[in-house]
């Protein structure tokens, strides 16, 4: 749960091609490992024709096409979590898609990998997190066909305070980027929870402890002919499920008016 975030690393068999060390602009391999956010971020970015795209995901290739739409891309997917979760017991991924990864690129060995998994853990977890790269190396998927990459073809996008090589952004004064033009109230971060929150009018008792505690704004609320506000429901669009609005509730009568359900 929360925001997208990114990470970067260059890879190479040859220690004389890694000159720098700021983010990737034109990545030859793309990890996602939730893959709600192909539909709020643009995780092709810069990418060229033959570029990987590696995605933890349980959806069809025919899905995963619909949410990236056209590209010349190499598509990989494994379902990473249900992999974790049977091995490891915990949903945590990122063992399992380096393991993936390893398939897809070549650009490692899994005897190398776990080497470095022996380096960073002991004993049972090093050894179920041994068991988790090899079994995502042996069940990621690829589509067919796999095409070259063309590394000429990829090309740094141009940043502006909207969105990459958007009209008009290089005339915005210049501020934090954002992906979507219209600012956060465009931007879909109820995907970006577990958790959706049901409300259920009958037990509020209008305390409005709930609109103070949210830090995303996303109590919704109506003012009436009597001139008060009344809280009404909750902006699922926004809301990313941290569930204090949970927590807080009173309620009426014991049974509070709000509950988190986890999202399937």
């Amino acid at each position: 749960m929360g925001a997208p975030t990114e990470s970067y690393v260059k890879l190479s068999k040859e220690e004389s091609m890694i000159l720098s060390n700021e983010q990737v602009y034109v990545p030859e391999y793309v990890c996602v490992l939730d893959d709600t956010l192909l539909r709020d971020v643009c995780v092709t970015s810069g990418t060229g024709p033959g570029a990987w795209v590696l995605i933890n995901s349980n959806k069809s290739f025919e899905e995963l096409n619909d949410l990236l739409g056209p590209n010349e891309l190499n598509l990989a997917k494994i379902d990473a979590t249900s992999l974790a979760m049977d091995i490891l017991g915990r949903p945590i991924t990122n063992t399992a898609i380096v393991g993936a990864l390893a398939k897809i690129s070549g650009l490692y060995t899994l005897d190398q990998l776990a080497a470095a998994l022996k380096l960073q853990f002991k004993g049972a977890i090093a050894d179920k997190n041994i068991e988790l790269i090899n079994q995502t190396f042996q069940e990621v998927e690829i589509q067919e066909p796999v095409r070259d990459y063309d590394r000429e073809k990829a090309e740094k996008l141009v940043w502006g305070h909207l969105e990459p090589q958007y009209i008009g952004a290089e005339d915005v004064p210049i501020g934090a980027p954002w992906y979507t033009p219209g600012g956060s109230e465009k931007v879909n971060t109820g995907g970006w929870g577990i958790y959706r929150i049901e409300f259920y009018p009958e037990h509020c008792s209008q305390c409005q402890n709930c609109y103070f505690a949210c830090p995303d704004m996303c109590i919704v609320r109506e003012k009436r002919e009597d001139g008060l506000w009344y809280v009404t429901g909750t902006d699922d669009f926004h809301c990313k499920g941290c569930r204090l609005c949970v927590e807080v509730c009173p309620g009426k009568k014991g049974v509070i008016a709000r509950k988190a359900i986890l999202k399937e």
